[in-house]
């Protein structure tokens, strides 16, 4: 009984946690930002975001939600993509921040969403109308990193490449992983919940951009070598970095870590750019 019990404990801790309130403004932390909003796909349910214009014309990058919090829990993040002059947009999908559900019972337990998917893929789409011809691209830890590899794998021109940490292999190896799979409930709302096409591993097997993994070497929510093995199954060889210390949480503090995704996204521009002169 004491397992069954802390398995359900972990489980609860996997599942998503949005806030309604923001801790923090773009302001505060001296951003200079816009306040938009666009259209998530299919249903076009409006997704609010922050856009933070870069000083000179570069790269675009997409920073996808974690499965706790809100957009503005992501913005010292932003701060560190800004500094090194990459123009940023940042989003909340539904079910997060002000308009959102916040800590809403019926959000117990879910894990995961292709409704936050088609509004990962807005952001892309939005990001793309702004990007002024230059590359676009997505990063996301955690609950971000399987959007962002969602996102890619639905549409190979939405994103050139992503940077993705921590990402589980299917929704079910997941919830099995976290202790929920003992719920039969919970496991038939994830097969309402998520299009086979979504699942990680799948969508890593149609994904056709480059792709950056950080694989933190004691993560205890996703295992790195669940990660690097949904990674391998993108046929477009994936670049690792391995951070042997490192757990789930708390990768971008890892000394280093802006500079070292900053200057994979700037090595895939040039090549794009080389690649298409005009």
């Amino acid at each position: 009984m004491l397992v069954v019990t802390g398995l359900l404990l972990a489980g609860a801790a996997g599942a998503v946690q949005p806030s309604a309130r923001y801790a923090a403004d773009p302001k505060s932390l001296g951003l200079v930002f816009e306040r938009v909003s666009f259209p998530s796909v299919r249903d076009s349910v409006p997704i609010n975001g922050w856009w933070f214009p870069a000083a000179e014309p570069g790269p675009v990058l997409v920073v996808c939600p974690r499965g706790r919090g809100n957009m503005a829990d992501l913005l010292p993040c932003v701060r560190e993509f800004a500094r090194r002059k990459i123009a940023v947009l940042a989003f909340d999908p539904r079910d997060f921040g002000p308009g959102g559900a916040g800590e809403s019972d019926s959000l117990r337990d879910v894990i995961f969403a292709s409704r936050w998917v088609d509004d990962a893929q807005g952001a892309l789409v939005y990001a793309r109308s702004r990007a002024a011809g230059q590359p676009v691209f997505a990063w996301g830890q955690d609950l971000g990193a399987a959007l962002a590899l969602a996102v890619a794998g639905r549409d190979r021109a939405l994103a050139d490449g992503i940077v993705i940490e921590g990402v589980f292999r299917t929704t079910y190896d997941q919830l099995n992983w976290l202790g929920l799979w003992q719920n039969p409930e919970v496991v038939r709302r994830h097969l309402q919940l998520v299009e086979q096409r979504d699942e990680p591993f799948s969508a890593a097997g149609r994904c056709r951009v480059p792709s950056l993994v950080v694989l933190a070497g004691k993560d205890e929510v996703t295992p790195p070598q669940v990660t690097e093995a949904v990674a391998n199954a993108n046929h477009i060889g994936p670049a690792f970095w391995a951070l042997p210390e490192a757990k789930h949480d708390g990768l971008e503090l890892v000394p280093g870590y802006f500079d070292k995704v900053v200057a994979w996204i700037r090595t895939r521009t040039r090549v794009i750019q080389i690649m298409n002169p005009h």
